[in-house]
């Protein structure tokens, strides 16, 4: 939640029905970047969740093209302007821009980050377009994203 940024840790407990768990206390990050996956039938690997301009699943029998500018879905990318409520959804006017902008690399090659925030009309996930840059081999490739110093870990992007 908005509420705890700049916090260090937190305390959460966990009650199903009547049942109370034990108090845990959670460490807490502004930027901590992930993807978000999805593993693809048939073939059972695990893939980015990634969309392409005509807002088409980027898969293995529909990969992402050289130069061709694909949306990313991460979480962890901290602080953004136009902050909707906690819980709530983001709006597509105007839209909620990272204050930091990440770079993102698809094997091992920086790509161009044309957009980096929260996803409209969805609460607390974040979008990150970028140009798929020339010369990325064809095949499933590492993409990796770094923000403030912090590096998400490799999530793979089928490309052709």
């Amino acid at each position: 939640p908005w509420e705890l940024q700049g916090q260090t840790s937190a305390q959460i407990k966990v009650t199903i029905e009547d049942t109370q768990g034990p108090l845990y206390t959670l460490p807490l990050a502004d930027f901590s970047p992930a993807f978000f996956e999805y593993t693809e039938s048939g073939t059972k690997r695990l893939l980015l969740a990634a969309l392409d301009s005509a807002n088409r699943v980027i898969s293995s029998t529909h990969p992402a093209q050289s130069g061709q500018v694909v949306q990313l879905y991460a979480n962890g990318l901290g602080p953004v302007d136009n902050q909707p409520p906690t819980g709530e959804p983001a709006s597509a006017s105007p839209l909620s821009h990272a204050l930091t902008l990440p770079t993102v690399t698809i094997a091992g090659q920086a790509a161009t980050v044309q957009f980096s925030g929260l996803a409209p009309g969805f609460p607390g996930l974040y979008q990150v377009n970028v140009e798929v840059p020339a010369g990325v081999p064809s095949g499933v490739q590492p993409v990796v994203l770094k923000i403030n110093g912090v590096t998400s870990p490799a999530a793979n992007l089928p490309v052709q």
